[in-house]
C-alpha cells in the first residue's frame, strides 16, 4: 500500500451532489459537516437536514429548565440559516433512545430518500461512542444503494477517513453556526475542539488549506478506496 491508500493527501469536492444530512441531535450537523453543508448550498445543490431526536437529555444540570428543548430547536434553525439550508425536519424521537425506534427511523428515512432522491447521505460514523450516533451510522449503512453513497462524518470521535474536504472558505460560516448552540456550548467548548480537529485534518493537504473536514465515503465512487473502506466493512459487519 502506498501512502495515499492509507490516508488522503488531496482534497475532494463532492458539493455538486444533492444530499440529506442525518443529525441525531441538533448541533451534530454543524459540528460534523457544517463546512461541507455550506459548500453544497453555495454550489446550488439541494440539501435537507433531518434531526432525529429532540436532544432533550443534553441539559445535564437542568440549567435551562423547561425552555431547553425550545432553545435547542431555535438554535438549530438559526444555524441552518447560516449554513444556507431551508429544508429541514424535526422528528423528535427521544434522546438516547433511538435504538428502541430503529425500525421506525429506518422506514421514515427510506421514505424521505424516495421523496427527496439525494445522491449522498451524511450520517455520523460508526466510530462514535454516543448510542444515537451509532444507531444513525447503522441505518445509514442500511440505506446505501447503487444510486446513493453514504458519507460518514465525525462528531466527538475521530474516524479513519478516505476523503478530506477543504472548508477553508466555509469555516467562518461553520463557526457561526456552531456558536448558535449556546445551550450546548455552556457544557462543552465544542467550537475550539472542532477548530483544532479541522486544522489537524488539513495537515496532509496543500499549505494553503487551513481547515478540512474528514469523511469516510462508502459508495460506488469510493469502490475499494484504501484501508478506510475495508475497515468500515469489517466494523459494520459486527454491528
Amino acid at each position: 500500500m502506498n501512502e495515499s491508500e492509507i490516508y488522503p493527501y488531496e482534497a475532494t469536492d463532492i458539493s455538486d451532489r444533492d444530499c440529506i444530512v442525518i443529525a441525531p441531535h441538533p448541533d451534530d450537523e454543524s459540528i460534523g459537516c457544517g463546512g461541507s453543508i455550506v459548500k453544497h448550498t453555495r454550489k446550488g445543490s439541494r440539501v435537507k437536514v433531518i434531526f432525529l431526536t429532540k436532544g432533550d437529555k443534553g441539559d445535564f444540570k437542568s440549567i435551562f429548565g423547561s425552555e431547553y428543548q425550545n432553545l435547542r430547536r431555535k438554535s438549530a434553525v438559526e444555524a441552518l440559516t447560516i449554513l444556507g439550508v431551508g429544508d429541514y425536519e424535526f422528528w423528535e424521537f427521544k434522546d438516547r433512545e433511538l435504538l428502541n425506534e430503529k425500525d421506525m427511523v429506518y422506514k421514515k428515512l427510506k421514505a424521505s430518500l424516495e421523496n427527496f432522491k439525494p445522491e449522498l447521505i451524511y450520517t455520523p460514523s460508526p466510530y462514535e461512542a454516543h448510542p444515537d450516533h451509532r444507531v444513525a451510522a447503522s441505518i445509514g449503512w442500511q440505506l446505501f444503494t447503487e444510486k446513493i453513497d453514504v458519507v460518514f462524518y465525525e462528531i466527538l470521535m475521530p474516524l479513519y477517513p478516505n476523503i478530506l474536504v477543504d472548508i477553508s472558505d466555509e469555516f467562518k460560516a461553520k463557526e457561526s453556526a456552531i456558536k448558535c448552540y449556546k445551550t450546548e456550548l455552556f457544557y462543552n467548548d465544542y467550537f475550539s475542539r472542532v477548530e483544532g480537529l479541522n486544522r489537524f485534518r488539513a495537515s496532509t493537504l496543500n499549505p494553503d488549506v487551513r481547515y478540512a473536514e474528514a469523511f469516510l465515503l462508502a459508495g460506488n465512487e469510493a469502490g475499494g478506496r484504501g484501508l478506510a473502506v475495508r475497515l468500515l466493512r469489517h466494523l459494520m459487519g459486527m454491528v
